[in-house]
């Protein structure tokens, strides 16, 4: 995400650390640094109420002495907590090791979390990570603007409802394949999952989409965007004009535009009602046995969507082609991609019943 488009609470959040970061290097400027870097991990992306333990990892005393952690969360908290104290023991004498709990708000937004090592004579150590709540559903959820109204016709796998629009004989899903047995959430966050979808291999979107559902072929991609503007005809293979604005939809992320507007895209209209959003996609890495892909590198999100066609790439092993949009171009693009390895969006069709 570009910075241009960081929720505003990030900003406030920003100038309060640089003012608190300009003070403490005036105060410890000359004292000594605690060995190592601290860090803790939580998810960066939230559901509602979700209750989140983390502990901090990472320094240590130079002198085998102990330290003292404190942590905050702007906005939300008026003061620092402090989990533990440098002999070990917490604000009520218990053997401590610094982590701290804390139950994310109801409400859809981003917070900084704050930790802070410290020891008598040495300089604090710092770190921080943004997590955001988000909430899948149509109404009510982090997307909105979609133009998708829960009585619109749905189908529902896996707890999931998938809305869908005919065209040309074909029943198209309006939102992102989330099957949770395949693929990775955004960031591997699971409360992303329902939100943007989830992002397959080439391998797993063949067999991911419910019952009766399969991935579309290139040609039915080609003959879509023909059926809903008469100037998107397009060769196989090749980019399809003119039909970006018709599949895109002008929604929002928790209240922040996704799609940048660009004149040589024009007005979005979504007129195909297929709401397409820029969710990026992900280099997936190596797949671990539980199916997860821990070390999946995620790009793009705001500027790309993309979707598997059904279509292998013709004496290319390992290679099949993939659907995409671009934030500034007109047309809908085309490139191939390794079946294991790259990631992307699934939208699901079925013959017309």
């Amino acid at each position: 995400m570009s910075l241009r488009k960081l929720n505003p609470v990030i900003w406030v959040a920003m100038a309060m650390i640089a003012a608190v970061s300009c003070k403490k290097d005036k105060d410890d400027e000359l004292s000594p640094t605690l060995n190592g870097t601290l860090y803790f991990n939580v998810a960066e992306y939230v559901s509602p109420g979700y209750v989140a333990t983390m502990t901090p990892k990472g320094i240590k005393h130079p002198e085998g002495k102990g330290i003292g952690y404190y942590w905050k969360v702007t906005p939300g908290m008026t003061s620092a907590d402090t989990t533990r104290l440098e002999n070990g023991l917490n604000s009520q004498g218990h053997e401590s090791d610094g982590s701290f709990t804390y139950w994310f708000p109801d409400t859809l937004g981003t917070v900084n979390v704050s930790c802070y090592g410290f020891a008598k004579g040495y300089t604090s150590s710092y770190a921080s990570k943004y997590v955001t709540v988000v909430k899948p559903g149509v109404n009510g959820g982090s997307i909105t603007r979609t133009g998708i109204m829960s009585p619109d016709k749905h189908i529902e796998a896996d707890g999931i409802k998938y809305y869908y629009v005919r065209h040309n004989g074909l029943d198209w899903f309006r939102n992102n394949l989330a099957n949770p047995a395949y693929g990775a959430p955004y960031v591997n966050s699971d409360a992303m999952s329902e939100v943007f979808g989830r992002y397959y291999s080439y391998e797993e979107a063949m067999k991911a989409c419910p019952e009766g559902w399969r991935l579309p072929t290139d040609a039915e991609w080609r003959e879509l965007a023909e059926s809903i503007n008469s100037k998107s005809k397009a060769d196989e293979y090749e980019v399809i004009p003119a039909i970006a604005a018709d599949l895109m939809v002008d929604a929002l992320f928790n209240s922040n535009t996704m799609w940048e507007y660009w004149p040589e895209v024009g007005e979005i209209t979504n007129s195909s009602r297929l709401a397409i959003l820029p969710c990026g996609y992900t280099n997936l890495g190596a797949q671990a046995e539980n199916g997860s892909y821990p070390a999946a590198a995620f790009f793009g999100l705001n500027e790309y969507a993309t979707f598997w066609t059904a279509d292998r790439v013709a004496n290319e092993q390992g290679m099949a082609y993939y659907r995409y949009l671009i934030t500034d171009q007109p047309g809908m693009q085309i490139s191939k991609g390794d079946v294991n390895s790259l990631g992307v969006s699934v939208r699901c069709v079925r013959e017309a019943e």
